[in-house]
């Protein structure tokens, strides 16, 4: 019979009866990494039942939405049936809820199993109270999966670096001609969940005054910044705006359709790293974006162009960028780099189910 790892988010975040962000592709992620070895089970809230399959899933109580004290127990109440499910077993826990997985930890695991944290960044060990919090769940926990030492080094527990998704499709996907080029309808897009600090706004004031073609495609955080795009947009005719939710496939296709993706990350998104990145390189799409901590292994791996500022680009430079060969080189290096994630499965298959490349 083979092992179990549960992969689980605890809060399970629902907005109009859809999750958004990191956590289906993650736990997607993890089931095909795993599957060859252990039965891996998703662990979250109802929501979970619109993506995966009853027999794959360990149904949790709730979807937590806010963040009163009703919701903080919503999450408890999660975390107490999966740590009893999940007993014997190996738990992985996605960051949705950094404090309060804490606590839930260190009030209601009992040790009976392996289990690991996914960590995106700093954020549950910045502050004072964090820091006393973390240490009651500290001795607790195997280890942390993050997207770099320095993050590792900040919980002070064995760690594993590897990237937020790692690729599990065929390099394949990721392959294009030039003839191809000339069939996509974007020059740019801006997709996914727009929050200000995701620095949407800017980039769309900039590109509203040039001759490309932009797509920009999310739901906005709140409605201040709805208003504010809109009015950036409005007599653009470059800029095809589409402000609301957009279905997984929708978002695929907008990917697809461009020549690259533009990430001006500024403020806690220039610090922690990205999903959206990873969905635009494994969709075989150069980044352009701010030259920043989450987007530094672009420069590394030359995938992309970062800037100091997007008023730094100039029309030369984005035809520069934009002609064939420069984006064929680019995704040349896409394909090694997706390539090396080959690597990433054995690193992380190695940390959970062995202990001999855990590293402090």
């Amino acid at each position: 019979m083979k092992s179990k790892l549960f992969i689980a988010d605890l809060r399970s975040h629902c907005s109009y009866g859809i999750s958004t962000g990191h956590f289906f592709p993650v736990a997607a992620m993890y089931q095909q990494l795993f599957k060859d070895c252990c039965e891996v089970v998703v662990a979250g809230g109802p929501v979970y039942k619109n993506r995966f399959k009853d027999d794959e899933l360990l149904l949790l109580p709730h979807n937590v939405s806010g963040t009163t004290l009703k919701d903080k127990w919503h999450t408890m109440k999660n975390a107490i049936k999966l740590f009893k499910e999940a007993k014997g077993q190996t738990i992985v826990i996605q960051q949705g809820t950094v404090v309060t997985a804490f606590i839930a930890i260190a009030l209601f695991y009992h040790r009976t199993s392996k289990l690991f944290m996914i960590q995106y960044s700093n954020e549950g060990v910045r502050s004072f109270i964090k820091r006393v919090l973390y240490k009651f769940a500290k001795s607790k926990i195997d280890g942390m999966i993050c997207p770099s030492d320095e993050i590792g080094r900040a919980y002070g527990i064995p760690y594993c670096v590897v990237p937020d998704y790692i690729y599990t499709g065929s390099v394949e996907k990721v392959k294009l001609s030039g003839d191809e080029l000339g069939l996509k309808k974007y020059d740019f897009c801006m997709v996914g969940r727009i929050a200000e600090e995701k620095g949407i706004v800017e980039a769309a004031s900039f590109f509203a005054r040039t001759k490309y073609k932009v797509v920009i495609a999310g739901k906005t955080q709140n409605a201040e910044l709805d208003a504010k795009l809109r009015r950036v947009c409005e007599n653009a005719s470059n800029i095809d705006l589409r402000i609301g939710y957009i279905s997984e496939a929708e978002y695929q296709n907008l990917l697809e359709n461009s020549k690259y993706t533009i990430l001006n990350y500024q403020g806690e998104y220039s610090r922690r790293s990205s999903g959206v990145v990873y969905d635009t390189l494994f969709a075989g799409v150069p980044v352009i974006g701010q030259q920043c901590l989450a987007l530094n292994f672009i420069k590394d791996f030359k995938i992309g162009y970062l800037y100091n500022k997007i008023q730094d680009l100039s029309e030369k430079n984005l035809d520069d960028l934009l002609n064939d060969q420069t984006i064929l080189l680019y995704k040349k290096h896409i394909i090694d780099y997706c390539q090396l994630h080959k690597s990433y499965k054995r690193k992380i298959a190695s940390f959970v189910f062995n202990d001999n490349e855990k590293k402090l």
